[in-house]
């Protein structure tokens, strides 16, 4: 072989071993972006997760309490819903039940619920019914406990699907639970896992809707037919309580609980 020959071997030989070493260096950063994307998936929910810490059930000695009244600033009229399917069972209207208001602009149906309480008296075991009655969600507005269950019914001879879905703004939500109901007196029981609002839809029958307040605490209430609501049994702090309605909308107020004393919490919606 001419020396120009074997010069000429060695020169391609080495450029086969750059490439093959540009490999091999590819392949380990791949490796090491992948291992490095792996750990950070693996160690993320860990990461988020030690930031919530669980309720903590705690003895309430001489606790206090939150307690007022929800208005609305004059009568509001309540929308009515048309209906154009199953007649026979649904009726060909329905009044929304949106605004439930006295004649003295007391508002039923309002979530009051105290935000991020790290601990307190121990969460009641009471599973919360939804019920499709007369193409109607009963109740209309409810809270639940997470730990506990939903009860889901469908106490009408016609197909209703029960959907619960975590509120995110803008018409948006995330589903939580999506459940077909063929059969009258069906019930499925469902446990209460996420926290926060949800609303409650039948696919089936467009206009069904219902609210759902998913507390990690036991905090929380919806107004009776006075506009009245209680909180017991809070440990003296300060808290944001957070006030909701569907058609009025929500606001946060902060509150500051007294040891062995009621706090006045009232307010009054003004329709947009």
């Amino acid at each position: 072989m001419a020396i120009w020959e074997l010069r000429w071997f060695d020169f391609q030989a080495a450029t086969v071993y750059v490439k093959y070493i540009k490999v091999l260096l590819k392949e380990e950063t791949v490796k090491k972006v992948f291992l490095g994307a792996l750990v950070i998936m693996l160690l993320l929910p860990a990461m988020v997760f030690a930031e919530v810490k669980a309720y903590e059930v705690v003895d309430v000695k001489d606790g206090g309490s939150i307690k007022g009244k929800i208005k609305s600033s004059g009568p509001v009229k309540d929308p009515v819903l048309e209906i154009k399917k199953d007649e026979n069972v649904c009726g060909k209207s329905a009044p929304a039940n949106m605004y439930i208001i006295s004649g003295a602009n007391e508002v039923k149906n309002v979530i009051v619920a105290v935000e991020d309480v790290a601990k307190g008296k121990a969460i009641p075991k009471t599973d919360t019914v939804i019920d499709n009655q007369k193409c109607e969600f009963v109740p209309i507005v409810a809270v639940a406990y997470v730990g506990d269950k939903y009860i889901i019914k469908n106490s009408d001879p016609i197909f209703h699907n029960t959907s619960l879905g975590i509120l995110l703004g803008e018409g948006k939500k995330r589903t939580v639970y999506n459940l077909a109901l063929p059969n009258k007196d069906q019930v499925i029981e469902k446990p209460v896992k996420v926290a926060g609002l949800q609303i409650v839809q039948c696919d089936a029958h467009a206009w069904m809707r219902a609210f759902v307040y998913a507390s990690k605490s036991p905090y929380a209430a919806v107004t009776n037919d006075k506009g009245d609501f209680e909180i017991k049994d809070l440990l003296p702090g300060k808290y944001k309580v957070k006030i909701w309605h569907e058609g009025f909308g929500e606001t946060i107020k902060d509150v500051e609980v007294k040891a062995g004393q009621a706090t006045a919490l009232d307010h009054t919606f003004t329709k947009k």
